[in-house]
């Protein structure tokens, strides 16, 4: 019995580290549709473990097919990837990491060898370094392939039967661990095999490291020469674990010399449904770090900083993927005749569930069902359309009963919040056009009080990220349009990619007999739990496609070794 190689990546003479652990439903996938995955993740940290799992497919050059951010929850993670449906076939790999542990590179994380099968291409993927070695990246599962009992009613079904299977430790297999994590597959027999063998050092870095960086570990991530001696790499902290959710990371620069620059103040806004602020100053190495919402799919950002004393701010974002080039094994693309009909019959189901689609799940995420501002309800509201037009927006504020007010000083105008509370004559406030900070009072007091919908006011200080305000002056245009405002020329609007929306990621079984059953992967448990006595018990429905199955137990254990036992059962038609 084997497993998937590299299961945990971990890099040589690393100061406290964090592995992933990780596992797929299938080996074997039709473009279209999607890899379901289980990790768990491995932290030494003592405090602030990472929350996030980057996951993705890549070709064997790291080149990035799709990708996406899953939480983690208690050391576990799992979700889907949607294969893109103009993918080449190939062969290809999942892999996965924490921000953190990009310090290490790519050496360090986790990786799964898959083949994806495009029925609609003739095209195969082609890599300048072809591995046509059949002696690379396999582990033998040290003959726990009968760690547990697992029992069904019979052997062979007819299609849409279900099948009840129970499993408990046996206890005659000699020591076992339990998997601390353990999911369970139900696929075609040939969907789900490993093809890549690992070198025989149980040292996941020995015969990895040469075959997996293009060029010298000094084009790793966060690693350097060691200055004194010369050879062995010395890990600097560029990423830190992102402890609290997704993050955006970067540093800001003069403009004028290229110097980092520390204390600089960086403004964040998340743009549209789900509207936030952050705000930040930056470190002594002119690094800033935004840790964000727990929101799902695509948002707009806008991040700029205040100009303050520089004359040209330039703000770099780092990838929140990794896109440093790897160089993996990539073996010639083969079927055999067990995979080629087995991918003969899952690209017909693939076609069914694109004229049969029954998924109406709803998805929603209880962090976005909040229309209100980050700042709660606002001390004063002032509504435009209640009041005769005035000709500039000055005049609203100084001649309409407000709690803001513009002076001027030194000859430039600004504006002040009047409130109860003896800070708000020390600090600033914070002044917003449609949710991005606009410190250029000129600006917005050239804009057209046509365009402005009302001014909403907090008229307290207010505290964001590591910054007070002396209160709020939000500015809500009536077309969403920053009312024609000129926002900084420093600022940077980018779509960024929250987590994943996996509730969709669920395997189904079809309940109307009116539909056809399209599934490929018929059930996917990714983190079967057991009970005090070690046992446990599912059900599913078999395929309306004849054929041999596998069910597959895939597990994870506390000590980084993976776990796969395999049972078999035939659909007769």
């Amino acid at each position: 019995m084997t497993a998937v190689f590299h299961v945990f990546g971990q890099a040589n003479n690393n100061p406290p580290s964090e592995k992933v652990g990780l596992v797929t439903d299938r080996t074997l996938y039709i473009a279209g549709e999607q890899v379901q995955f289980s990790a768990l993740v491995s932290s030494e940290l003592q405090t602030g473990e990472s929350k996030v799992l980057y996951a993705e497919i890549i070709t064997p050059d790291g080149k990035r097919k799709v990708g996406n951010k899953f939480s983690i929850n208690k050391s576990f993670s799992n979700g889907c990837l949607l294969i893109p449906e103009e993918i080449l076939t190939g062969v290809y790999y999942i892999r996965a990491y924490t921000k953190y542990m990009r310090n290490a590179g790519p050496e360090s994380y986790a990786y799964v060898a898959i083949k994806i099968v495009n029925p609609l291409s003739n095209e195969i993927l082609t890599n300048s370094d072809v591995t046509t070695s059949n002696n690379e990246f396999i582990e033998e599962s040290d003959g726990k392939e009968d760690a547990f009992n697992v029992s069904m009613a019979k052997n062979e079904y007819g299609a849409g039967e279900n099948v009840s299977v129970t499993l408990s430790i046996n206890n005659s297999s000699g020591s076992f661990m339990v998997p601390q994590i353990l999911n369970v597959a139900v696929v075609p027999e040939a969907s789900s095999k490993v093809f890549l063998r690992k070198q025989q050092s149980r040292d996941p870095d020995v015969g990895f490291r040469r075959n997996l960086t293009q060029s010298t570990e000094d084009t790793l991530v966060g690693f350097r020469r060691n200055p004194t001696t010369g050879d062995h790499p010395v890990q600097t902290m560029d990423f830190y674990p992102e402890s609290r959710g997704v993050s955006i990371t970067g540093q800001l620069k003069d403009g004028t010399n290229g110097n980092p620059v520390a204390g600089g103040r960086v403004n964040l806004s998340i743009i549209g449904q789900g509207r936030d602020f952050e705000a930040m100053q930056t470190d002594s190495t002119g690094h800033y770090y935004f840790s964000l919402p727990d929101y799902t799919g695509y948002r707009d950002i806008f991040l700029c900083a205040e100009k303050d004393s520089l004359t040209k701010p330039i703000l770099l974002v780092d990838n929140d993927f990794c896109s440093i080039p790897v160089h993996l094994p990539s073996p010639e693309f083969k079927l055999s005749l067990e995979e080629r009909t087995a991918a003969l019959n899952m690209a017909h189901n693939i076609r069914l569930t694109k004229y049969f689609n029954s998924d109406t799940l709803p998805c929603g995420n209880q962090h976005e069902s909040t229309t209100n501002a980050f700042y709660g309800k606002p001390s004063t509201v002032l509504v435009f359309d209640q009041y005769v037009q005035l000709p500039t927006l000055e005049e609203y504020f100084n001649e309409l009963p407000s709690a803001v007010r513009v002076r001027k000083q030194n000859g430039h105008k600004y504006f002040k919040v009047i409130g109860d509370r003896a800070e708000m004559n020390f600090f600033n406030p914070l002044v917003m056009v449609d949710w991005v900070a606009v410190n250029n009072p000129e600006k917005i007091l050239a804009a057209s009080p046509a365009n402005i919908a009302r001014i909403e006011v907090i008229t307290v200080p207010y505290v964001k990220g590591n910054i007070t305000y002396g209160g709020i002056v939000s500015i809500i245009s009536k077309k969403g349009d920053f009312a024609g405002i000129d926002l900084p020329a420093s600022g940077i609007f980018f779509n960024y990619l929250f987590l994943a929306d996996s509730c969709h990621c669920r395997v189904r079984e079809v309940e109307s007999p009116e539909l056809p059953d399209s599934r490929n992967t018929l059930y996917w448990n990714p983190d079967l739990e057991l009970d005090a006595n070690n046992s446990s018990a599912f059900s599913f429905k078999t395929s309306a496609t004849a054929g041999k199955y596998n069910i597959i137990l895939k597990g994870i254990e506390s000590n980084g070794e993976l776990y796969e036992q395999k049972v078999d059962f035939e659909v007769k038609e």
